[in-house]
């Protein structure tokens, strides 16, 4: 019965950063859902305005008896904020519920504060940016934020994890390059974040967490000024990186990248330096990473996405770090999500045989 709220789930111990990502082998995201937005879309404040059904419980089964064992839930607060900052309940209750149905089928379960940060000028938000005056404008406000969402779930299993933002970007929205006082203000963000939660005592004092870098990039540059945030809980903090490496694949968006449907030789080239890339940027380090967006178009390409699919997941499992699917329900879809069906059994083969998944 679907409109009964599912119950927590509860462990007794809470469950190190490190051990969790371990365990999590491969993840999916529920992607153009809970973080739809936008000034031209009338309800754009539903889970449905992007063309996505409401998300049923079939669904989450769906992506549990696929191999996945764990799914990010990408959100967008600041649509269901009033002007003091404060969420809607019905919006918190909604997303509680998915979260439930995915701790319900014993997966992990992130929850992302998503199109609050990022390039969506036109869309309205990315009110969360990597500049020194909007920090000291929105610190506040984001801390707030973060407090209800943390108090909300606090008495949520262990398995649930908390992620600060998404692909945080400047003023200008850049991608790459950002300065060195932009980098440091991603840091002062996720430390912020951290905080936060932390202060909000009970099982957010140990609650894994996750903390990115600028943009979530991992490139050299962006990854040698990350900093681990100071942690009143050793051990429980983890980074996220995004990469859609090589791009001229995955996306057909990125018109200046070599453009190919074929995944060849020089594709598998850049996968193996992105992933050497990771293993400089967090040497040194003692925090767990996990690739919690990657995906490619369809453009009716299935074997070659197959190909791409299987050589991410094989090169993350070697350094330990579990990938999450950016699936839209659209473009990058694998799991269809109206008749709650694999649309590309081929590409979902590929990655639980990967990620070790029988």
């Amino acid at each position: 019965m679907e409109h009964m709220e599912e119950r927590p789930v509860r462990v007794d111990e809470t469950e190190s950063a490190r051990s969790a990502v371990a365990h999590m082998k491969l993840g999916w995201n529920l992607g153009n859902t809970f973080d739809c937005h936008g000034r031209w879309f009338e309800n754009f404040r539903i889970e449905t305005s992007w063309g996505n059904p409401i998300t049923s419980k079939e669904l989450i089964s769906l992506v549990a008896g696929s191999g996945f064992d764990a799914i990010r839930v990408p959100v967008t607060w600041y649509p269901h904020m009033d002007e003091k900052g404060v969420i809607e309940e019905d919006w918190l209750r909604r997303v509680r519920r998915v979260v439930r149905m995915t701790l319900g089928e014993g997966m992990y379960c992130i929850i992302n504060c998503h199109h609050d940060t990022g390039d969506m000028r036109s869309y309205g938000g990315g009110w969360i940016r990597a500049d020194r005056e909007n920090y000291m404008t929105n610190r506040d406000r984001a801390a707030y934020m973060w407090e209800q969402i943390a108090e909300y779930f606090a008495n949520e299993s262990d398995k649930l994890i908390l992620e600060g933002f998404n692909e945080i970007l400047n003023e200008d929205c850049e991608w790459d390059m950002p300065s060195a006082e932009e980098i440091e203000v991603v840091n002062e963000w996720n430390q912020l974040f951290v905080d936060t939660v932390r202060a909000t005592g009970g099982s957010n004092a140990t609650r894994n967490l996750i903390v990115s870098p600028y943009a979530a990039g991992a490139n050299d540059y962006t990854l040698r000024g990350f900093q681990v945030p100071k942690d009143s809980a050793e051990g429980h903090l983890i980074a996220g990186v995004h990469s859609y490496a090589p791009l001229g694949f995955t996306s057909r968006a990125a018109t200046w990248a070599r453009q190919t449907i074929e995944f060849d030789c020089l594709c598998e080239e850049e996968l193996e330096r992105l992933f050497d890339t990771i293993d400089r940027g967090f040497e040194g380090t003692d925090i767990p990473v996990v690739l919690s967006e990657f995906g490619a178009m369809d453009r009716n390409n299935t074997p070659e996405r197959a190909k791409y699919v299987s050589l991410v997941v094989s090169l993350a499992r070697m350094r330990g770090i579990p990938c999450f699917y950016w699936d839209d329900g659209t473009k990058y879809e694998v799991l269809s999500r109206g008749d709650a069906s694999v649309r590309h059994p081929e590409i979902v083969r590929a990655m639980t045989r990967a990620a070790g998944i029988l």
